[in-house]
């Protein structure tokens, strides 16, 4: 119903640095990228979003592959926002305990 965890995500106060710094010194792949974003492969399968929508925060995770009806509805009581179309995918974001965004996408 969530999917699995595949991507860690981080919003970044200076991208250019930030994109230096995990694809040029710590040599991840670019998966793909765009005007102010940039995906990377880890070499675990998952992936590093630098410069993505984080829902606000620093850092956010993202569970894919969900089926979005059934997880928000399950997710109900921790205030899931509504079920929104990002790109080519179907999303929505839902705060933990502690308050980090966790992202279920499609």
């Amino acid at each position: 119903m969530f999917g699995t965890l595949s991507a860690t995500l981080i919003k970044c106060q200076d991208f250019e640095a930030m994109r230096a710094f995990y694809q040029d010194r710590l040599r991840l792949a670019t998966v793909k990228s765009g005007d102010g974003w940039i995906v990377l492969d880890t070499g675990s399968g998952r992936e590093l979003v630098l410069g993505g929508d984080t829902g606000g925060d620093t850092i956010a995770i993202a569970f894919t592959g969900a089926e979005l009806e059934p997880a928000r509805e399950a997710l109900r009581d921790a205030g899931p926002t509504e079920i929104e179309q990002h790109s080519t995918m179907h999303r929505f974001f839902v705060k933990d305990p502690d308050g980090n965004t966790v992202l279920i996408i499609d």
